[in-house]
């Protein structure tokens, strides 16, 4: 039967217009726009692939699909239809080794899975399918050496995590260019919608498919596949839906994911979904060099323990019975190292297994659906691992949209625990990270982790011999530009017989460096930014608790700057080379004078400032007033109000400070922190630096009629608060009576709120506290509390688990004043149990 073509412009339509962009700077191998039509010509218009190689088969995939956009039938009749195959030795097929035809149905969406047999081992070959006289184009394949012979050598790169919307995918162009035997794709392949039938995840698959980087990869290589949650659903456990659906029985959902994910990808038999149920744990040899053992981290869990997220763990955290991969999936892995004969043991999986420790005080703060969450599984394998000592065991993971190198230990809790395996967390080919800078806060608690980036997006290409195991972190500039250039952002070396990777200090593209003070201590939480010479900011980053950065930028000459609170900032133009690394030092100084300033940012991941505010500042602390940006929480109130704050040595994570408010009613309800009810029409800087600095921000009430209200901020040198003083004036000739205050927003992770005499608040719903001693307090997991010390506890604290407010009730006859008078507080709280206690001390 004839099928339709896909012509070039309905094919720039399905795939969002952004090849055109690829087709004036091209990657070696990778097609443009128009050869991706011309090379996937209808009925095959989602490729080719190969998977699930051995010694002596692999399968080939395609799916006839005359046209994407048809949701319904992919544009072929409702009926089978014949595909032929060939599969040879040479590129132009004149060695013809196996060849058949087989019958695409549309019960399976007329996808087709061949499993050829009776290869010769540790052989290229190539392959196409034929319908109705219309070519595929010609796809290459391998078998893998023999599971008892030597092999000398084995490269391979593996990749995770690749949302549409995240961008056109050039990290797959990049790795289609890379010289490798097989890919290992650990999961993420789709991301769901709330629809969950198997029409749906048919869509997805052909929609993902449309990409011609993915489709080029596909056809170079053979892939290896597992899946991770979004093949169904977020975050699911086993048979528990991890958020809302569309009203269908999850089982149902979870069936029709599985089965979209068979007929997609080049699997064999044995992984095709029966139901609700698919056997995805399995083994690959790769003669006696390695062996890989590819898990299911999904589909046997335990639900994720108190109801999933980022908390401290508890008993019900370390239950002994939690699993991460079922009883009998553990048993076999274990089973699996403990007989294996190759020299590298690898456990390919989906989720860090790595602790890690976002709290940087004494509390624990963890992710839950990581093995952080399933720490009596972690357990069980790496005591494993220690006891039997398999060979050379190396993890990789994805998942969590970051590079990481990571020493796998059986105590994370002691730096002086021997490690026992490596861990390689790759980053993800499209799906963004939002939570980079919780991760990059909480490195210093995590001395393990040997290597984190999460500004990237990429993969890794590992190369493997009997002596020495390279990891290579690729990264793209930029996913949304699908011609993005491709870079290695760093290496990592781990030797036969010894566990924990090394980095190669000499390889790796961009610019790096490292951040002290003027002795060559180093400086954490310094905000590094790279910009062009146009201005365009290229790269934003902050140092680790070693003082050091990666603020990727391509070859050219760029303006690099430091921004340390409590340092004077440091801009210096930096040349940066077309390969290997460049390295940047920079040597920060102490600020010596307090100052007040427009053109200065405070560094951090909730900074909402602009150069257009003014900071304070000193050697102790940095604030932010703002004199011209606005708040949408705050909407034409923000002006004359702090935004951002920090300590030395911190990142702000603070969402803003109300300062002051004026209301004729008491502040009631979950909205009671929008106070609207103070407008500055003048931020001033008074006194620009020296001993002290002064900002003056002048306005009055909305809503108590002929109420002036300055608030005049004083920093000085070698004190760790900014003084604020707020005076209420009654211009009017009626007495005046109104609620004022204060109120601290706190929307970083593990936002805390304190109150003297009351502990630690958590509720969601605001209520009434009578303070203790004259301050409240919020605190985060970076060690940082932020603080309002007033002269006196005249107020009554209101407060829930992520703002409090201060409120008073002031009277005011005409022509009097009222001062409220308080320090704002950041201090580092230097891990006590009590994050609070620091602001008693004050």
């Amino acid at each position: 039967m004839p099928f339709p073509s896909l012509d070039r412009r309905k094919f720039l339509a399905l795939t969002g217009g952004t090849l055109g962009a690829a087709m004036s700077s091209q990657l070696l191998g990778a097609p443009t726009a128009a050869e991706a039509v011309e090379l996937d010509p209808a009925p095959f218009t989602l490729g080719v692939a190969s998977g699930e190689p051995d010694h002596e088969s692999v399968v080939l995939w395609t799916r006839l699909c005359a046209d994407p956009f048809d949701v319904d039938t992919g544009g072929i009749p409702a009926e089978p239809v014949t595909v032929r195959w060939e599969l040879a030795r040479d590129e132009d097929f004149r060695h013809v080794e196996r060849s058949g035809e087989v019958a695409a149905v549309p019960e399976s969406a007329h996808t087709v899975h061949v499993l050829t047999e009776g290869l010769k081992a540790d052989r290229w070959y190539w392959y196409r399918f034929q319908a109705d006289g219309v070519h595929s184009r010609i796809g290459r394949t391998r078998t893998l050496p023999e599971p008892g012979r030597n092999a000398d050598r084995m490269r391979f790169a593996f990749v995770s995590c690749q949302s549409w919307a995240g961008g056109p995918y050039p990290a797959y162009r990049d790795l289609a260019t890379q010289d490798v035997d097989f890919v290992v794709h650990l999961g993420d392949y789709i991301y769901e919608t709330s629809k969950g039938s198997l029409a749906e995840f048919r869509r997805l698959y052909a929609l993902y498919k449309t990409s011609p980087d993915l489709r080029e990869a596909h056809a170079r290589f053979p892939f290896f596949h597992t899946w991770d949650d979004h093949e169904v659903q977020n975050n699911y456990a086993a048979g528990v839906p991890g958020g809302a659906g569309d009203g269908r029985p999850f089982l149902e959902r979870r069936a029709n994911g599985y089965q979209a994910f068979y007929e997609h990808l080049a699997l064999r038999g044995a992984q095709r979904a029966d139901g609700p149920d698919a056997l995805m744990y399995r083994t690959l040899k790769y003669g006696r060099l390695a062996q890989f053992n590819i898990l299911d981290t999904r589909q046997y869990r335990s639900d994720q323990a108190l109801g999933d997220g980022r908390k401290e763990p508890t008993d019900e955290v370390h239950d002994e019975s939690r699993t991460m991969t079922g009883p009998d999936q553990e048993r076999w892995l274990l089973d699996q190292l403990d007989r294996s004969p190759a020299r590298w043991n690898v456990i390919a999986q989906q989720t860090i297994m790595a602790a890690f420790d976002y709290d940087l005080g004494p509390r624990m703060n963890v992710n839950l659906d990581q093995w952080d969450g399933y720490p009596a599984a972690r357990s069980r394998i790496l005591d494993f691992i220690a006891e039997r000592r398999p060979s050379n065991p190396v993890v990789l993971s994805g998942d969590w949209h970051t590079h990481w190198v990571n020493d796998l230990k059986t105590d994370f809790t002691d730096p002086d625990s021997p490690v026992v395996a490596t861990e390689f967390v790759g980053t993800s080919i499209s799906s963004g990270a939002g939570w980079d800078d919780d991760v990059r806060q909480g490195l210093g608690a995590n001395p393990h982790v040997k290597f984190y980036n999460g500004s990237y997006r990429g993969y890794v290409l590992c190369d493997v011999t009997k002596e020495r195991w390279r990891s290579d972190l690729r990264i793209v500039l930029n996913p949304r530009d699908p011609a993005s250039p491709a870079h290695t952002i760093a290496s990592f070396d781990v030797r036969d017989g010894v566990p924990g990777a090394r980095r190669r200090r000499d390889d790796g593209d961009g610019a790096v460096g490292r951040i002290a003070d003027r002795w060559g201590r180093p400086l954490r939480n310094v905000a590094v930014t790279v910009a062009d010479q146009a201005g365009t900011l290229i790269a934003d980053t902050t140092t680790d608790p070693s003082g050091e950065f990666i603020a990727f930028a391509p070859a050219g000459t760029y303006e690099v700057t430091a921004n340390g609170v409590g340092y004077e900032p440091v801009i210096r133009e930096v040349t940066v080379r077309r390969s290997g690394a460049t390295k940047v030092e920079l040597r920060l100084e102490r600020t010596t004078a307090a100052y007040a300033a427009t053109g200065r940012t405070v560094p951090g991941p909730q900074s909402e400032g602009t150069t257009s505010d003014i900071v304070l500042g000193n050697d102790l602390l940095a604030l932010a007033v703002s004199a011209g940006s606005n708040d949408s929480q705050l909407p034409n109130v923000t002006a004359g109000k702090p935004r951002d704050l920090a300590a030395v040595g911190h990142l702000d994570q603070l969402d803003w400070l109300n300062l002051p408010y004026a209301s004729t009613a008491r502040p009631r309800g979950g909205n009671a922190w929008q106070q609207l009810t103070v407008r500055s029409g003048a931020v001033d800087i008074v006194n620009a630096g020296g001993t002290s600095a002064v900002v003056r921000a002048t306005g009055a009430s909305t809503q108590v009629p002929g109420l002036d209200v300055v608030t005049t901020y004083t920093v000085t040198r070698g004190e760790p608060w900014v003084l604020a003083e707020s005076v209420f004036t009654n211009r009017g000739a009626a007495e005046q009576t109104f609620w004022t205050g204060d109120v601290i927003d706190h929307d970083g992770l593990g936002q805390r709120t304190g109150v003297p005499g009351t502990g630690i608040v958590t509720a969601g719903t605001p209520a009434d506290f009578i303070p203790a001693a004259p301050w409240i307090g919020m605190t985060g997991l970076d060690g940082q509390t932020y603080g309002l010390v007033y002269d006196d506890t005249a107020f009554t604290a209101y407060a829930c688990g992520i703002w409090v407010m201060s409120q008073r009730q002031v009277t005011l006859p005409p022509g009097a004043t009222f001062t409220l008078r308080r320090r704002i507080v950041a201090a580092d709280n230097r891990d006590s149990a009590d994050p609070f206690a620091v602001l008693g001390e004050l």
